[in-house]
């Protein structure tokens, strides 16, 4: 649901894949964009996705930053593997 909310309208919906990113499949995130994969299995707090929800690499979503209990659900999914 998080994903759905706060970024499928640039990563994932309607085709749109800003930066080269989907966030629509577990493929799409392991994959990644631009900028490489979007969570890193083997590091995953050196995940690109924690840094950008973080505010610490790019901003996203760019219209706010999500609430630190958002953020902590984020890290858990990552941390258990991404199950999908």
């Amino acid at each position: 649901p998080l994903l759905t909310a706060h970024c499928l309208k640039c990563h994932g919906g309607d085709g749109k894949a800003k930066g080269g990113l989907f966030l629509t499949s577990r493929e799409g995130i392991l994959k990644g964009g631009d900028s490489g994969p979007a969570v890193a299995l083997d590091s995953p707090g050196e995940s690109l996705l924690l840094e950008d929800v973080n505010y610490s690499g790019f901003e996203m979503p760019p219209s706010g930053k999500l609430a630190d209990e958002q953020i902590a659900v984020l890290t858990k999914w990552i941390d258990q593997g991404l199950p999908w």
